[in-house]
């Protein structure tokens, strides 16, 4: 009996997908490794960086990643289809030295975005690797949309959170699902908290940038307080990804679905990685038994 063809579908959630990390490590200690790799948002960007046998420099690179350090990716403007313009992204992705394009990649391996002018959801399975990659991490009203091949894509977690779908196109047989943002589910924001992370970063951009950023506010906050520009971006992403990632999974289960804890990091907490990385150990280990059974192993 021929053995399964195990694919990985890589879901979005912003700085908690540094998870995928500590996933990928512990599924390939138990022995497990995934032939085909599906990936949306902050999943393609780590797919694309395994794929290409890469993973090693992204997790140098994510652990450290400091706050100070962060903020010289984020290429902040009041300007244009997003507060981040993406060029710190593209030279990052560069700098992994990755193949340029997907056809390259030593796994089949698919990036899934959202067409911004129709609305549909675009399989990136061929082309610039980085480019795609760029489209499929671009969030709504944070990151600028990116130009490719005559369309203005967006984030792939528009429309496909866990991409399991994409993973079977693939040629997956058994497909294993991770979802970084099982955590928040029912807990997006309570008005004058803060996002963690966020005062700290806040007080290294400029004046005018501040507001946007975080709110310097005390606790005992009334109902009505207003919430910032970037919690409430990360309050309403959150909540759309829930429900359409309920939708989508209630149609489309994988035969594993793994759900990380990560409902005190942000979407933009790109600083915290090891935590993050950590929870995606922890994420396998919880399920080795169903894992073996799901394989065969």
């Amino acid at each position: 009996m021929a053995k399964p063809v195990i694919g990985l579908a890589l879901g979005s959630g912003g700085a908690r997908g540094w998870c995928h990390i500590g996933v990928l490590r512990e599924l390939s200690a138990m022995g497990i490794e995934a032939e085909v790799v599906a990936g949306s948002s902050m999943g393609a960007l780590v797919g694309a960086a395994h794929a290409a046998g890469r993973l090693g420099a992204l997790e140098d690179w994510a652990r450290g990643l400091t706050l100070r350090a962060m903020l010289a990716l984020i290429d902040m403007r009041i300007a244009g289809g997003g507060l981040v313009g993406g060029e710190g992204i593209l030279t990052m992705l560069r700098g992994l030295d990755l193949p340029e394009t997907i056809e390259e990649l030593a796994l089949p391996f698919v990036a899934t975005a959202t067409d911004l002018r129709r609305g549909r959801e675009i399989w990136l399975r061929k082309g610039d690797l980085v480019q795609s990659v760029r489209a499929s991490v671009s969030i709504p009203g944070l990151f600028r949309p990116q130009w490719l091949d005559g369309r203005w894509l967006v984030d792939g977690g528009v429309l496909n959170p866990v991409p399991v779908s994409a993973a079977r196109a693939l040629g997956a047989d058994v497909v294993i699902g991770v979802n970084p943002n099982a955590a928040v589910s029912g807990a997006y924001w309570e008005p004058g908290q803060d996002l963690p992370g966020f005062p700290d970063l806040s007080s290294l951009l400029p004046e005018k940038l501040r507001g946007l950023w975080a709110d310097d506010r005390p606790d005992d906050v009334p109902e009505h307080t207003e919430p910032s520009y970037v919690a409430l971006v990360n309050a309403t992403i959150d909540i759309m990804s829930d429900q359409i990632r309920r939708s989508r999974l209630a149609g489309e289960p994988p035969q594993v679905l793994l759900n990380a804890r990560l409902g005190g990091v942000s979407v933009v907490d790109f600083h915290r990685a090891a935590e993050c990385i950590d929870e995606g150990r922890r994420m396998v280990q919880a399920q080795a038994d169903h894992l073996a059974q799901s394989l065969g192993l």
